[in-house]
């Protein structure tokens, strides 16, 4: 079984984070990220609640041709699902495989989730 969702361009991790002198927490933009995922997540009628093992293939299409680290925007992107309940928690990840694909206008993530049987 395959699930696919496409979501929004997420941030990197370095805007992910706000620091204050109370130590680190997800800023506003990052919020902004949980909240637009668990809302594309809702109208997509995904499965919520995914407990066993899985692989996930992500292809990221940046928004324009800036040079990006694609490792810098996966954990906005997974915490997020986790927020939305795709999945009970990101620990479930065997396989991550993440793809650069073409420049889009505003970017998006297409993510495909499968269920690892053994």
């Amino acid at each position: 079984m395959k699930l696919r969702l496409i979501l929004g361009w997420p941030p990197t991790v370095n805007s992910y984070y706000s620091i204050s002198n109370h130590g680190k927490y997800v800023s506003k933009r990052g919020i902004k990220y949980h909240n637009d995922t668990t809302a594309d997540v809702q109208e997509q009628g995904f499965r919520l609640g995914l407990e066993g093992r899985l692989k996930v293939h992500v292809k990221l299409h940046p928004p324009d041709k800036r040079k990006r680290d694609l490792d810098n925007h996966m954990k906005a992107l997974l915490d997020s699902l986790t927020k939305a309940g795709v999945w009970e928690d990101d620990e479930l990840i065997d396989e991550l495989h993440i793809y650069r694909g073409e420049i889009i206008s505003k970017g998006k993530v297409v993510v495909i989730i499968e269920e690892i049987i053994e």
